[in-house]
C-alpha cells in the first residue's frame, strides 16, 4: 500500500521538487533498518571503497537515520550472522560499523510519538519494528529501507535497497563532481581577482595607462601582420570546440545518471505528510542540513505556526522541541536537530 499526498499539503513539497546537477534541493532522508545495515556492513567487509549510504551521508547528499533498537542491535545481530555460519571477518565488520556506519547515523529516540495506523498493525505482529513506522510517520514523506518481512508488508519499506543504494551513488557522484567544479572555479576566480587587484594596487595611474597604451600597440601589431601572413588551413581540430564538445559530452552523461538516480529515490519516498505542528518542525529539521534555532523554524514555516504573534509562535515551536525525544538541542544553546549523530 502507498501513501498518497493529498492535494492540500502539495505547496508544501514542492520544495522537494528533483534536484538538479546545480542546486540542491532539501536533504534526502533515509530510514535504514538492521537487516540493510548488518547486510551492507558485511558486504563492505570485501570491498576497499565505502558504502553508498556512507559516501552519502558524510557527502550530505542523504540523512540517514535509525531508531535507538536498530542501533543496538547491529553490533548483536552481526554476531549472531557470524556465529550462524556467516563467511565474514567479524572483527573487521565490527570495526567499520564504529568507525565508518556509527559516525554518520543520526540517532533517533521514538518515544511519545504519535501512533499510525500501519504501526498500530505492526505492534500485533512484532513491535520492536514499531519505532521505525512512527518515525517514519513524523517526518514523511521518508525512504524506509528494509528487508523485514514485517516492515515490507505494511507497504511502507522499500525492498529494492541495493537500487536504491546504487541510486544514492548515481546522484553522489555527479553532485560531487558538480560540486567539485564550483569550488575549482570558485578557487581561480578568487585567485585571478586578487591578483588583478595586486597589480592595480602596486601600480600608479601613469604606469597602467602606459601599459595599456603598450598593449594596444602590440596587440595592434599582432593584428595587422596576422592580416599580411598567407591563411594556412591548420590540420588540427580547434581547440575550443573540442574542449566544450567533451565537455558537453561528459556533463549530459553526468546529467543522464543523476536523473536515473533521481527518479529511483523518488518512487521510494512515501508517506502522508501530517500537518500537526509536530510533523512541520520535524519535517523542517530533518531536510535542513545544519541545525536550526527556533528563530530560525518559526521563520521557515511562516504562518503555519499557530500564536498571535512572534512570541507565541516561538513559545510553540519549543514546546514542540522539549515535549519528544526526537529532537536535540546539539549546542545547548538553542540548535535543533533530529536525532543525535553517532549516537552522541
Amino acid at each position: 500500500m502507498r501513501w498518497e499526498t493529498p492535494s492540500a499539503q502539495m505547496s508544501e513539497l514542492a520544495s522537494a521538487r528533483r534536484r538538479t546537477l546545480y542546486q540542491r534541493g532539501p536533504l534526502r532522508r533515509a530510514l535504514l533498518d538492521t537487516s540493510v545495515l548488518t547486510t551492507d556492513i558485511i558486504a563492505a567487509t570485501r570491498r576497499p571503497a565505502p558504502s553508498s549510504f556512507v559516501a552519502g551521508a558524510r557527502a550530505k547528499t542523504v540523512r540517514c537515520l535509525i531508531p535507538v533498537h536498530v542501533w543496538e542491535e547491529v553490533p548483536r545481530v552481526l554476531a549472531d550472522r557470524h556465529r550462524e555460519g556467516g563467511r565474514f571477518d567479524l572483527g573487521r565488520a565490527l570495526e567499520l560499523w564504529q568507525s565508518r556506519y556509527a559516525p554518520v547515523l543520526y540517532v533517533v529516540d521514538t518515544a511519545g510519538l504519535p501512533m499510525t495506523p500501519q504501526a498500530q498493525v505492526l505492534a500485533g505482529r512484532d513491535a520492536s519494528d514499531v519505532p521505525m513506522l512512527l518515525l517514519a510517520g513524523v517526518i514523511a514523506p521518508v525512504v524506509v529501507i528494509g528487508t523485514d518481512a514485517d516492515l515490507l508488508d505494511s507497504g511502507l519499506a522499500d525492498a529494492g535497497w541495493r537500487d536504491l543504494r546504487a541510486a544514492l551513488g548515481d546522484v553522489g557522484v555527479t553532485e560531487g563532481k558538480m560540486a567539485d567544479l564550483e569550488r575549482q572555479a570558485s578557487v581561480i576566480l578568487n585567485i585571478t581577482e586578487h591578483l588583478v587587484k595586486g597589480v592595480i594596487r602596486q601600480s600608479s595611474p601613469k604606469r597602467l595607462a602606459a601599459a595599456a597604451v603598450v598593449a594596444g600597440v602590440v596587440g595592434g601589431a599582432l593584428y595587422w601582420r596576422q592580416q599580411k601572413r598567407p591563411q594556412v588551413p591548420s590540420q588540427r581540430p580547434p581547440v575550443w570546440p573540442t574542449m566544450l564538445e567533451h565537455a558537453s559530452t561528459r556533463m549530459a552523461a553526468h546529467a543522464a545518471r543523476h536523473t536515473r538516480g533521481e527518479d529511483r529515490w523518488r518512487q521510494a519516498e512515501l508517506g502522508t505528510p501530517g500537518d500537526t505542528l509536530l510533523h512541520r518542525v520535524a519535517r523542517t529539521l530533518v531536510k535542513s542540513p545544519e541545525p536550526l534555532t527556533r528563530t530560525a523554524i518559526v521563520e521557515r514555516l511562516g504562518e503555519a505556526v499557530p500564536g498571535a504573534g512572534h512570541t507565541e509562535r516561538m513559545t510553540a515551536v519549543l514546546n514542540v522541541l522539549t515535549s519528544h525525544a526526537m529532537f536535540v538541542d546539539v549546542t545547548g544553546r538553542g540548535h535543533w536537530q533530529v536525532g543525535r549523530l553517532g549516537g552522541r
